[in-house]
């Protein structure tokens, strides 16, 4: 149960800071670490526009599980009740995944030059 709350928490946490970055045009230091030098971002206004949706639809995911399992709602299933903790792990770990992709292109300003040949 703790868990699901804690769950809930960090939902409840992106929204807010998604709904702040937007709003104030400034990037919190949760998205990029304490010690990132947020004057030598090269488009921040970039990675704004581009991370909201997604840290948004995170935080609201993230949420809805935790509501879902606080609720106790698939209790008396197990293989649904499984299924809605690694949607949470998939879920973490794309965000990441696209959060440092983005910070590369928006924030260090690195362009990714593979491209496939046809």
């Amino acid at each position: 149960m703790i868990m699901n709350l804690m769950l809930m928490a960090c939902g409840i946490y992106m929204l807010y800071w998604s709904v702040q970055m937007k709003r104030t045009q400034q990037i919190p230091e949760m998205m990029v670490g304490k010690k990132f030098p947020l004057n030598r971002a090269k488009d921040p206004a970039g990675f704004i526009k581009a991370s909201f949706p997604v840290t948004w639809l995170t935080g609201a995911i993230l949420f809805a599980i935790g509501l879902i399992e606080a609720l106790e709602v698939f209790i008396l299933n197990d293989v649904l009740n499984a299924s809605l903790s690694f949607i949470v792990v998939i879920v973490v770990i794309a965000y990441g995944m696209i959060l440092l992709k983005l910070q590369k292109k928006y924030l260090l300003g690195v362009v990714d030059n593979k491209k496939k040949k046809k």
